[in-house]
């Protein structure tokens, strides 16, 4: 029994990790894990969540089973720090909300929802290239076919926004587009504000559904900018959904809290929607975790701690732009290393692809102990003061030893 079963298809993720892992140097430096890490290269706990853990333990709420979808409280707080408290649909309750695993668990739970409605029986999923590895296995899973097109143009650094409106051209009305609203995984690229406005005037006639990815909210801009995307295809009237994490944003990654909203055309909708949502996580998984939903909520719910929280995130993100700067500086400044850089300052969020080849990414980590994707794509949190002139300098000498050459 079991002789027929296949291993897995390789995760390259899990095989940078075990490399890191298996490096014994103390001098090894890993910039391939997708979490935000302070100066110490630690774990980065806010300080907002540490005020929340004091608050929940006064109130002893102990560990009973959570709502199928989650308290409602929590997702409707959710919602609008996505979508705005104010906007219409939060209003009006057109968005059916729900908690989820997570972002990869909210985008299981939308993709299996989207493959059970008629309305999408033979719909085709869009997803720009390169892409968060996990999205086409996630669509497969449920029955979808995936087509790919060119998301990022690795000679300028920026998003191949021709190449996404010819995608949205030539795909068949009523298409699904993956979308993700800000601090894009694996480039950083982003679209800009007169970009997304020109998505949605060529998206609109087709028909075409957005499914947005809102994994980073709050680490490239303040929260509403980040959302802008969103919040602009909200407003030209689409039905569309949104997979929100709070894994990065609140530095919950283990806790693996997430939502996903459906915005529909109208309430009644929106109801059966819900209905179908909780029938699908009562089948999956039946309640939803408790502990890390609740330390948001016991923030969004608190308008001080709101604000601070923001202040937070504007730490993490100066920081994040102030590493980029340094890197930027000391590569073409310092070692006046060959090569177009750009693409460090013009990124947005968590990563950036480092313009090098498989082989230069490779001799990094054998050789300098830095350990890094093979496509280039490096967390930016994963450099520091103490460590960020030795990773210019080992870079500057793969690139000065071997010419680069991306894939």
């Amino acid at each position: 029994m079991f002789r027929s079963v296949p291993k897995g298809p390789a995760d390259p993720v899990f095989i940078l990790s075990s490399k890191v892992k298996a490096d014994k140097s103390p001098s090894k430096i890993d910039l391939g894990v997708g979490v935000y890490r302070n100066e110490q290269g630690k774990y980065n706990e806010l300080g907002v969540l540490k005020q929340a853990k004091e608050i929940l333990t006064k109130a002893e709420l102990g560990h009973d089973y959570e709502v199928t979808t989650g308290d409602a409280e929590f997702v409707k707080n959710a919602c609008k720090a996505l979508f705005g408290a104010e906007t219409e649909p939060v209003k009006t309750e057109r968005i059916a909300s729900a908690q989820a695993i997570s972002g990869t668990g909210s985008i299981h739970l939308a993709a299996l929802f989207l493959s059970r409605a008629e309305e999408f029986k033979g719909k085709k999923v869009y997803v720009g290239t390169p892409a968060w590895g996990n999205y086409e296995p996630l669509f497969n899973l449920v029955g979808f076919e995936v087509v790919k097109y060119r998301h990022y143009n690795a000679e300028r650094g920026t998003v191949a926004f021709a190449d996404l409106l010819k995608a949205v051209d030539q795909a068949p009305s009523g298409s699904i587009f993956v979308l993700q609203g800000c601090c894009h995984n694996p480039s950083g690229a982003d679209l800009s504000k007169e970009q997304w406005r020109t998505l949605a005037r060529a998206m609109k006639p087709k028909s075409h559904f957005p499914f947005f990815d809102m994994a980073y909210q709050g680490l490239g801009a303040p929260l509403a900018e980040d959302a802008f995307g969103l919040r602009h295809f909200t407003e030209q009237g689409f039905e569309l959904l949104a997979c929100q994490s709070f894994s990065k944003n609140f530095g919950l990654y283990g806790e693996r809290c997430g939502v996903l909203h459906i915005l529909t055309e109208k309430e009644a909708a929106a109801d059966n929607v819900y209905d179908q949502l909780r029938c699908l996580i009562r089948w999956e998984f039946s309640s939803s975790p408790a502990y890390g939903s609740r330390l948001v909520n016991t923030v969004l719910k608190d308008s001080a701690l709101t604000s601070q929280w923001q202040d937070e995130l504007a730490v993490m993100r100066e920081r994040l732009v102030g590493l980029r700067m340094t890197l930027y500086d000391l590569l073409t400044k310092k070692h006046k290393t060959p090569g177009n850089w750009d693409v460090i300052l013009t990124s947005t969020g968590l990563f950036c692809f480092l313009p090098l080849s498989p082989q230069q990414c490779e001799t990094l980590g054998s050789k300098h102990h830095i350990y890094m994707l093979l496509s280039g794509r490096i967390n930016v949190s994963g450099m520091n003061q103490s460590n960020i002139e030795r990773i210019a300098q080992a870079i500057n000498e793969v690139v000065q030893g071997a010419p680069s050459s991306r894939l």
